[in-house]
């Protein structure tokens, strides 16, 4: 199936490294220092009339309109005598080229300066270009193959991407479509490289920036985690695969291609265990999409429409599900035990305990909405919506554990992504949200309906203890050891004897003062009318010098009222605010203490590892 796709690309290739492309874009890169690059979009065998040049208003993998257009500047047309032609811009990102016919040539100067974003950059030491901010294509020949002329660049700067380089040139690269185009970027400066083979096809790593990375490791837990996903779907959809990577500081992400990810973390990403086991939770993420996205697509972003919004309801999915598999994957190879895969998912189920949103926006909503609330933060955000990221990676984990307890272990959800991959070819449809919930129902062998009307387009609470218990895992409230309040209910359960006080605010430093960053809807702030951006002066008549509010709060019990005073546009303001108390802890997971034969066999098929030792109840592993 998908290698009738790479057959195809080849054979276009080879026939296109035969014979002139009839789009071509030529890339001057000596002003890179300066952050400039220059890019000529030469067409040929263009018909007499008006053509029509556009760039995307956002990339592939983001949901967010990005508007690159703003930063193309000189835009020119000629033709092939050098003779001006007659140009006009029709939208933001659009332009009309009037000719005679024969080939057009259009000019623009790309300022490069986006690095965090992952879309265009350039300097001294390198150049990153992702496609979708760099080159204009023309709609009908979105389909056509085209040459990429690397030029200007200095002679021992090394290419990385995931095109075929045309007739051995590494600075000529080939592109069977424009498609293909916008989903593999270019990078070429100082890089440090290597390589590695699964199943006989290449693999290379490729980093620009400086760190105390060892590239012979990263090329060993990469190649464990490339072997544990192709187990889930059963092939690998490329002949080659390139992970580009920046490391610099304060950078980090990453957004994955069709044969390729580019990548971004900081130096201290390879200074400890801890750091470096998140950094391959990144590449883990990253190199899951190859599949999940790249080629099992949802409908609705499928094919994509770059001038506009692409809408669907499966973000979840699409980035949700991988966002589980990013840890699981590490945890069944080894590279991280089942003790710090636990605390990721205790933190995750913490933090959406805490979250008012959870309560109001379905997983479906957040997926649809991703262009305008997810990707467009407010100090409202975190009680109107939840993230289809952390959220959605726990509901694929009670759906892999809902399958097995249903079948007790004969289907997975490694099952479902395999089947979905294979009946929905990146050539075909995009699936929907019936696809998956048909698809699961029938390798259940039962109507899951309600599942996912309760968690994906409801907002029932995840019931996670049932699920976990039946694996041998417990999930259980763990209070502060030393919390800064600390209050006896004796009427309640000992998970919840410990509270502190909690104003319900999120607070920011800024020029030497403590102002409001957002208000939790249904707190102690948000009923006296404590809003975003208020500075906090004092509170019962102390000096607010930290966003740390512990020190002013010792002492205070539940119920009391407080005089809090803020300064909001040039005016003092004094709000009485009545304390209230929380739970001081969060969750936690680990195993339970006297395990059936059952649950051992459950747990180590889910993580791949064994039941362990009396080392499980040594106090220093949470696990």
């Amino acid at each position: 199936m998908k290698w009738m796709v790479l057959w195809w690309v080849s054979l276009v290739g080879s026939v296109c490294a035969a014979q002139q492309a009839r789009t071509e874009y030529i890339v001057d890169l000596s002003r890179a220092h300066a952050q400039l690059v220059t890019i000529e979009l030469v067409l040929h065998d263009v018909a007499p009339g008006e053509i029509e040049l556009v760039l995307p208003t956002w990339r592939p993998g983001r949901y967010e309109i990005l508007d690159p257009s703003g930063t193309i500047r000189r835009f020119g047309a000629t033709d092939a005598g050098g003779d001006p032609l007659d140009w006009e811009k029709i939208r933001k990102n659009a332009w009309v080229v009037r000719t005679d016919g024969g080939t057009v040539r259009a000019t623009y100067e790309l300022y490069a300066n986006s690095i965090r974003d992952r879309t265009r950059y350039a300097d001294d030491s390198h150049v990153f270009l992702s496609g979708s901010s760099v080159f204009l294509y023309t709609p009908e020949r979105r389909g056509e193959p085209a040459l990429v002329h690397l030029e200007g660049a200095p002679s021992d700067w090394t290419v990385a991407t995931g095109l075929e380089p045309s007739g051995g040139d590494p600075r000529l690269l080939f592109t069977p479509n424009y498609d293909v185009l916008v989903d593999t970027p270019i990078e070429i400066g100082e890089l440090e490289t290597i390589t590695f083979e699964v199943e006989g096809t290449p693999h290379e790593i490729a980093i620009w920036g400086e760190g105390a990375y060892d590239l012979p490791t990263m090329a060993r837990d990469f190649e464990q985690i490339v072997r544990d996903q192709l187990a889930v779907f059963g092939e690998l959809p490329y002949e080659r695969y390139v992970f580009l990577l920046h490391v610099g500081p304060g950078l980090g992400g990453g957004t994955e291609h069709l044969n390729s990810t580019i990548m971004q973390t900081r130096p201290t990403s390879f200074t400890s265990e801890r750091s470096y086991q998140g950094f391959l939770g990144l590449v883990s993420h990253e190199f899951f999409h190859t599949w999940n996205v790249k080629q099992l697509r949802p409908a609705g972003i499928h094919p994509y429409d770059y001038e506009k919004e692409n809408y669907t309801k499966l973000l979840w999915v699409a980035e949700g599900a991988t966002s589980y598999y990013d840890d699981l994957s590490l945890v069944r190879t080894g590279l991280i035990d089942p003790g710090e895969y636990f605390k990721r998912i205790g933190g995750s189920i913490s933090s959406l305990r805490r979250s008012p949103g959870r309560k109001l926006q379905s997983l479906e909503e957040s997926s649809f909405d991703a262009w305008v609330k997810f990707n467009q933060r407010t100090p409202d955000s975190g009680n109107c919506t939840i993230s289809f990221y952390s959220k959605g990676a726990l509901v694929s984990l009670m759906l892999d554990l809902t399958l097995r307890m249903r079948t007790e272990g004969a289907v997975t959800l490694d099952t479902v992504m395999r089947t979905l991959y294979e009946r929905h070819p990146l050539e075909g449809e995009g699936f929907t949200p019936e696809d998956v919930i048909a698809v699961c129902s029938e390798l259940a062998g039962e109507d899951l309906r309600g599942f996912f009307a309760a968690h994906v387009s409801g907002v029932e609470e995840l019931d996670f203890e049932p699920l976990l218990e039946w694996a041998g895992v417990d999930l259980y409230f763990d209070p502060d050891d030393e919390p800064w309040r600390l209050g006896r209910h004796d009427d309640e359960a000992e998970e919840e004897a410990y509270e502190r006080i909690d104003l319900g605010l999120s607070l920011t430093s800024r020029d030497g003062k403590i102002h409001v960053r957002s208000v939790r809807e249904g707190g102690a702030s948000f009923d006296a009318g404590i809003i975003a951006d208020d500075e906090l002066v004092a509170i019962n008549t102390h000096r607010v010098e930290s966003t740390d509010l512990k020190p002013l709060l010792e002492g205070i019990e539940a119920g009391e009222t407080l005089r809090v005073l803020i300064a909001r546009r040039g005016r003092l303001l004094e709000r009485e605010v009545r304390a209230i108390g929380t739970p001081a802890g969060s969750w936690k997971l680990r195993r339970v203490k006297d395990p059936t034969d059952a649950q051992k066999s459950r747990y180590h098929a889910w993580l791949g590892q064994p039941w362990p030792g009396e080392e499980a109840d040594d106090a220093s592993d949470p696990g």
